[in-house]
């Protein structure tokens, strides 16, 4: 079953990890992408990828924490599919600065890239989204927004950040058939975090895994919102007490 024929999808930080795996998701249920990052010739690369497994993919380099970046972006997908059904918001980046050691410039720089982003993203969907009366946004979040590490002062003000957006967004979009929704992942390897393809699949979720859940999110009837979804590798120290 194709369940997501000849829907628009974009989807950024789409050059590697959970972005390109949904991506690569996305496009195997028949939603043509529009993919989004900064390293273009990974994304060439993915669009091959795509196209030689009967699906359809466009790539656009763009810097989604630049509003000018992202509203060429926008631009492009207007002009290549003329509309906007479903927005991956993936782009970011991970930090482990300790609180005394972090300096006003990396604060900024973790807020820019992850939820700046997603602002910017969103609202040129919104925009698309509202005039046609309907599309669906999801935020990549983190467990982080629910239980943060030490040294994550910047990386979870971002992702609990983002599920503020998230709720802001889903009731601004209520009335004119927007649906908004985060998926918090736990542990997963992908290159933001170096080593945790070691730790077996008790401890570390593949990015195909994430990928999978956002793919049912974006599947749902347009009508059904799965607002927040959280998940993780049954090893993780998430639940319980020591």
């Amino acid at each position: 079953m194709i369940r997501l024929k000849d829907r628009v999808a974009v989807v950024t930080g789409a050059s590697s990890g959970i972005g390109a795996a949904c991506a690569r998701a996305l496009a195997a249920e028949g939603a043509r992408v529009l993919l989004a990052a900064r390293r273009v010739e990974r994304l060439t690369e993915l669009v091959k990828e795509i196209e030689q497994a009967g699906g359809v993919a466009f790539a656009r380099r763009a810097d989604v924490s630049k509003e000018d970046e992202v509203e060429a972006l926008f631009k492009a997908a207007d002009e290549i599919f003329g509309r906007v059904d479903l927005l991956v918001n993936s782009a970011g980046i991970a930090d482990h600065t300790p609180t005394d050691a972090i300096t006003l410039e990396r604060f900024r720089h973790v807020m820019d890239a992850n939820l700046t982003s997603a602002f910017l993203c969103s609202r040129a969907a919104f925009i698309r989204m509202k005039a046609q009366k309907r599309g669906r946004i999801i935020m990549i979040g983190s467990i982080s927004a629910k239980t943060p590490r030490p040294h994550n002062i910047a990386y979870a003000s971002s992702k609990f950040g983002m599920e503020g957006m998230t709720r802001a967004l889903a009731l601004d979009g209520r009335g004119h058939g927007v649906t908004v929704s985060i998926l918090h992942p736990g542990a997963t390897i992908t290159e933001l975090m170096p080593g945790m393809g070691d730790r077996g699949p008790e401890h570390a979720m593949k990015a195909e895994e994430v990928a999978a859940i956002a793919t049912l999110m974006a599947c749902l009837p347009d009508e059904t919102n799965l607002i927040e979804a959280l998940a993780f590798p049954i090893g993780q120290p998430f639940l319980g007490r020591g």
